[in-house]
């Protein structure tokens, strides 16, 4: 397997005549290759030979106009489109397992965004979103999004922030004609053309700030209503050769809603402790059940700790809890923790080495077991180096 990726990107000021204020214009060009291929062995002959290539080819500008400056009041102004063409191709043996020897996808996109700064205090973001692809047409998306920011007597920043906004994604090339083969883990993930867009309605809250000298903390809520949600249930799997096959499908009618906290704590001048609990409740109105592949809970925790000058340690911990996988049978996939650490050592400024073990109690899968969705990599070794080129 090889990915190759090339980016440029730049920016420059524009000035009409010596009396214009600035405009600032910047443009990103982005091209990625991705190639796979997979041999299928039987008694150590050659079976089966799959070939995939898949291509992106990204290019955006955008346009900041210069500030209207109204007193009290200021608007800042952006501008910008992007243009985009995807391509797929897949063989078995060297016959196309597609509707044609290559599948491709174009797009179009243009946005406008005005970031209105009310006071000291206030800013209140508006932007739309146009998009024309080339296999759906063309749809809409307008949000808004609310910011208040004040500092306390005792000098501790505070940031609250609320949005609503409508969302549209287009089924991808792979969600609609890719072959996920892993049949030495007993399943398929086939693409399904008939895909349609998803459409959704967002609603956000959010804090964040200082709640002590040492102490940051940050809450998020969210409501999310979806249309044409797309997900891969193993109700429609389709049993073929003892492999399990399964196919990304469109959900009528969905929601989601759920919320984060996180806290950053400066337990003293050697260690930095890092919480996260995320919670997670979905709704399959179809089928009057939850969505599948989404966890309830997620935890993170994670200590930096400076053990001298020049070696650090970093244990992380890892939870996630049981998630729904098939909607008829109600069967779940168990709940998971995995512990990882890294140790750094800094030899100057420029120049570190380190060493980790990722998923050191070796939490694992069971291939045999078709609703097991724990991590597929088992404990995992590394060692290596860090330059800093300046």
């Amino acid at each position: 397997m090889t990915k190759d990726r090339i980016s440029i990107g730049g920016s420059t000021d524009i000035h009409l005549n010596e009396n214009t204020q600035t405009y600032q214009l910047s443009a990103q060009a982005l091209y990625e290759d991705y190639q796979s291929d997979s041999d299928t062995l039987s008694n150590e002959v050659l079976a089966s030979a799959r070939n995939t290539n898949i291509t992106t080819a990204l290019s955006q500008v955008q346009l900041d106009l210069p500030a209207i400056d109204l007193g009290a009041h200021m608007h800042l102004l952006q501008v910008g489109g992007q243009v985009q063409r995807d391509t797929l191709s897949q063989t078995k043996n060297s016959i196309s397992e597609l509707i044609s020897d290559e599948v491709s996808r174009d797009v179009g996109e243009l946005y406008l965004q005005d970031d209105w700064l009310i006071g000291a205090h206030w800013e209140i973001l508006t932007g739309i979103r146009y998009q024309d692809d080339q296999d759906f047409g063309n749809h809409v998306a307008p949000k808004v999004a609310v910011k208040y920011n004040r500092t306390d007597a005792s000098g501790r920043d505070h940031i609250f922030r609320a949005s609503v906004g409508s969302g549209y994604r287009v089924p991808n090339l792979k969600e609609r004609y890719y072959v996920f083969d892993h049949s030495n883990l007993g399943y398929k993930v086939m693409g399904n053309p008939s895909l349609q867009p998803e459409t959704s309605t967002s609603y956000q809250v959010g804090y964040q700030g200082q709640i002590g000298d040492d102490l940051n903390l940050s809450i998020n809520g969210f409501y999310n209503d979806v249309e044409d949600l797309i997900q891969t249930d193993n109700e429609n799997a389709i049993i073929e050769n003892g492999i399990s096959i399964f196919q990304y499908t469109n959900i009528d009618s969905a929601y989601t809603y759920g919320g984060d906290i996180g806290i950053d704590w400066q337990v003293d001048d050697r260690a930095t402790l890092q919480a996260t609990y995320a919670y997670l409740k979905t709704k399959n109105e179809s089928a009057n059940s939850e969505l599948t592949y989404r966890p309830n809970h997620k935890v993170m925790l994670a200590l930096d700790y400076q053990l001298s000058d020049t070696l650090q340690l970093i244990p992380r911990l890892n939870y996630e809890s049981k998630q729904l996988i098939d909607t008829a049978a109600q069967s779940y996939s168990p709940s998971w923790w995995t512990l990882d650490s890294q140790l750094n050592y800094k030899i100057d400024d420029n120049f570190s080495l380190y060493g980790a073990v990722n998923n050191i109690f070796d939490t694992q899968r069971d291939v045999r077991d078709t609703s097991d969705y724990r991590p597929i990599d088992n404990r995992e070794w590394l060692i290596g180096a860090r330059f800093n080129w300046q």
